[in-house]
Parts: structure tokens; C-alpha cells; sequence
């Protein structure tokens, strides 16, 4: 007599439980290999270049505030609004961040801050394996590898900028907003409400993209009949975490400074940035050429000593910038933006790691050019330094390989119809960054966009399967 069979439901319990530990484990693995990657990549720089291995051009106006900063906070005075940090120019998540590795210690703060930022890019992989799983199961380890190796994560992660902190939190809100699209709960919109606060008190770029985006969370609930009181809840949870973290540096600014500007920096990058690339654009006026011509006529107008507030300083650039900008007209500022979104998507991460960035050579901006397109090629064909042009033009054919995949992979998820309201909100992120950024090029500002990105090789590397077999969930 047979012995009779285990019953089904056992077998689905132990299958199940199976699962879920060979998920966290390989969660886990995946997490220590980027991880691993990140902490290799700072250790060589680092010992191959010193502290000048993990800086950038900006870095060590932030290493300077962080240090001034602690110090103030051993002393005891910090008080008052003081909390939020010292400049204006710097949102109080990353300064806080920054301080506390000055505090553990000053000799290393580089080296301690990066260690830091390896942890957090490392569970931007992970979120990143979440994002691609929300679409289709089978593209989630491959995109959370992608970004575990990704080349712009790894160098940025490995230097001293608020880049990669944000986009760990830019990550989040893209999670949650992908699974309260998809099924609205308050997990969800937790996700959404702390990664927009956090990411704010990063780096305030992302301000106007959190009110589109709980507004398109109330027309998407409107359209979907899926609006009610707890959804309402939900966007009204979301607007007064997000409204605090905002506000909060608004308030600073009035009382310290009296506006309430988010930041200061507008107007040098209209004048510095934005005109002389539109001027650039229009008629081939060398960059430098329109950032000196402007700074000439602000010294003109209101001294050889600018304002010492940033944000009366602010306004005197931006007052020169904005009698410039309405000549130059809606062509060439159209034309100045789609050469910058060109330059931002296939730019390779490796020009900003330190050894090649500080190869000697004529930097693309200086580059001769009758037009946009003569400079590039002039930038990649005829460089100054051999070195550097192959190490370039080597990375721009992984790009356009990438590229490729990712290509095929947004069209495998589009005609799988996978999450069209989830896809609509990442490419919404993508087109956001690329608009804020403008002609000003460089990989570092594309970093918002990986996630998005590794998210869509995943699924370029499933294409097939995505588009022959459906999901089993």
C-alpha cells in the first residue's frame, strides 16, 4: 500500500518560506558586492591620490563649511536657525551629514564621508531591485546588478557631494510613488512624504517636482475612480511632511536673510551658466567670453564690492542675466537645452573620476567651436591630452552600448504594459532632471536619473522574455 502523499499545502508553505530566504539572501549579497565595488573604488583612489582622490571642484568649499561647521558645534554655538547650517548654499541634511564625519574625524573627513555614501548607494541598488520588481519580477536582479556596477553610482559615490545621498532619497519617492500608483497605501505614501523631506534637505532641486508629483497623484486617483477620503489622507500626509521640510528652510531664509528664496544660487548659475550656454548656442560665443562680458557689467552696475548677502548678490546677477536672456530668444534657448540633455545622457562617468579629471587639458566648455557640434567633436577627436580623448571616447561607446539596452528594455516594459501610470512617473523624473539642468552638462547631474535607468537595463536584458512570456507575478 502506497503511503499517501504530503499534503499540498505543506509543500506550498515550504516552497514559499524557501523563497523568501533565498530573496533575502541574495538581497543581501547583492547589497554587500555594490557595497564591496564602492569601498574598493574609494580605498584606490584614495591611496593612489589622497584626499584629492575623492574631491571635486565643489568639494572643498564643502569640506570647509563641514569643519567650520563642527567646530561651531563643539564650542556650543550653534543655536537658533544656526542648526539648518552656515550658508545658505547648502541644505541641512548634507550639512549635517558632512559635519558628523568632521566630528569623527577631521584629518579624514573625505575618506569617512565616502565610506558613508558606499552604504547609502549600496541600498540605492537595492531600491533600485524594488523599482524593477513592481514592474516585473524577472527584471529586478538584473537592474539591481546594473546599478550595483553601474560606473556613475561607483565614481560619484566616491566623492564628496550631496549627489548621491539625494539620489538614495529620489529613489525612494520613485518606489513609493511606483507602488501607491499601482495600489495607494500608507506605507507608500510614507515612502513618498520622508524621500521628498529628506531629498529637499539635500539638495532643493527637487522642490517643484514634489508638487507635480501629488498632483498627478490626485489626477491619477481621479482618473482611476480611486479617490476617497483615506487617498486624500494619504496626499495631505505627503504635503505636510514635504511642506515642513521646505518650509523649514524658508523660514531660515526669512529671518536670517529676509527672503523667502529656497536658495541663493540661482542667480550666479543664470549668469555664470544659462546665458553665456544659450549665447553659446545661438552664435558660438565662446562660454568664457559671455561669463567674463557678464560679470564686467554687474561689477559696472553695482561696484567693484558685490552685495554681501547671497541673496542680494543673487539678485544682481540674476538682474543682468534676465535683461540678457529675452535677446537671445525661445530658439536658442530650445536649442541650448536639447544639447545639454545630448551631453548630460552621454556623458561618461569616468571624466569625473579624479585621475582623469585632472589630466591637463582643455576642458569642453573652453574648447574651440564655430558651433555646439564642431566643439564636440572637437572635445573628443582633437584633445589636448591623448589620454584623455581615448579614455572619452572608450566610454562613450559603452554609453551608446547602454543606451541601447535601455532603449530596448522602456520598449519591452511599454509594449508588456507594465505599470503605464509607474512608467509615466519615472519618466517623468527623468524629463524633470534633464529640464532643471538645462545646457549645463556633466554626469554628476545625470546621477538623479540611474535609478530610472538601471531600472530600464534591467528590463532591456529581459526584453525578450518580457515581450514571449507573461508574468508569473
Amino acid at each position: 500500500m502506497n503511503a499517501p502523499a504530503p499534503p499540498k499545502i505543506q509543500l506550498v508553505e515550504i516552497n514559499q518560506a524557501t523563497g523568501v530566504s533565498s530573496s533575502g539572501a541574495m538581497l543581501v549579497k547583492l547589497y554587500l558586492a555594490a557595497l564591496a565595488i564602492r569601498w574598493l573604488y574609494d580605498g584606490v583612489m584614495y591611496f593612489a591620490m589622497g584626499d584629492n582622490g575623492l574631491m571635486g571642484v565643489d568639494s572643498f568649499d564643502y569640506l570647509h563649511r563641514a569643519q567650520v561647521f563642527a567646530a561651531e558645534l563643539v564650542s556650543g554655538r550653534v543655536t537658533g536657525w544656526i542648526w539648518l547650517g552656515i550658508d545658505p548654499m547648502q541644505m541641512p541634511l548634507f550639512s549635517w551629514m558632512t559635519s558628523l564625519c568632521a566630528l569623527i574625524s577631521r584629518t579624514f573627513t573625505p575618506l569617512v564621508y565616502v565610506l558613508f555614501q558606499g552604504l547609502i548607494d549600496s541600498g540605492t541598488c537595492l531600491l533600485v531591485y524594488f523599482i524593477a520588481r513592481e514592474f516585473d519580477h524577472r527584471v529586478a536582479l538584473p537592474a539591481g546588478i546594473a546599478a550595483a556596477i553601474n560606473p556613475t553610482q561607483i565614481v560619484m559615490a566616491g566623492m564628496l557631494y550631496p549627489d548621491t545621498p539625494f539620489t538614495f532619497f529620489a529613489a525612494l519617492v520613485m518606489l513609493g510613488a511606483v507602488r501607491w500608483l499601482k495600489t495607494p497605501s500608507w506605507s507608500s505614501i510614507v515612502m513618498v512624504a520622508l524621500g521628498l523631506a529628506a531629498a529637499a534637505s539635500m539638495r532643493i532641486l527637487i522642490a517643484p517636482f514634489g508638487v507635480a508629483l501629488l498632483t498627478f497623484f490626485l489626477l491619477a486617483s481621479l482618473v482611476t475612480r480611486r479617490f476617497g477620503r483615506i487617498v486624500l489622507a494619504h496626499l495631505c500626509f505627503a504635503g505636510v511632511v514635504y511642506g515642513a521640510a521646505v518650509g523649514a528652510i524658508s523660514l531660515r531664509n526669512h529671518f536670517q536673510y529676509g527672503t523667502w528664496e529656497l536658495t541663493p544660487q540661482s542667480g550666479m548659475h543664470l549668469s555664470r551658466w544659462i546665458v553665456p550656454l544659450v549665447r553659446q548656442a545661438k552664435d558660438g560665443t565662446p562660454w568664457r567670453e559671455t561669463y567674463e562680458e557678464l560679470e564686467r557689467r554687474t561689477h559696472d552696475r553695482f561696484g567693484e564690492v558685490l552685495a554681501d548677502d547671497p541673496f542680494g548678490l543673487s539678485k544682481q546677477y540674476t538682474e543682468i542675466a534676465m535683461e540678457e536672456l529675452p535677446r537671445l530668444g525661445i530658439a536658442a534657448i530650445v536649442k541650448a537645452w536639447a544639447y545639454g540633455a545630448v551631453l548630460n545622457i552621454g556623458t561618461p562617468a569616468i571624466v569625473l573620476s579624479p585621475p582623469v579629471l585632472q589630466l591637463p587639458r582643455t576642458g569642453f566648455y573652453d574648447t574651440p567651436g564655430a558651433s555646439m557640434i564642431e566643439k564636440m567633436l572637437n572635445f573628443m577627436f582633437r584633445s589636448d591630452n591623448r589620454v584623455y580623448a581615448w579614455i572619452l571616447l572608450a566610454g562613450i561607446s559603452g554609453m551608446v552600448i547602454v543606451r541601447i539596452v535601455q532603449l530596448a528594455g522602456l520598449v519591452a516594459l511599454l509594449r508588456a504594459g507594465h505599470g503605464y501610470l509607474g512608467l509615466l512617473t519615472l519618466a517623468g523624473w527623468c524629463a524633470f532632471i534633464l529640464l532643471t539642468n538645462g545646457p549645463v552638462a556633466s554626469p554628476k547631474y545625470r546621477l538623479p536619473m540611474e535609478p530610472v535607468l538601471t531600472v530600464l537595463t534591467g528590463a532591456g536584458f529581459r526584453a525578450r522574455a518580457l515581450l514571449t512570456r507573461p508574468s508569473q507575478g
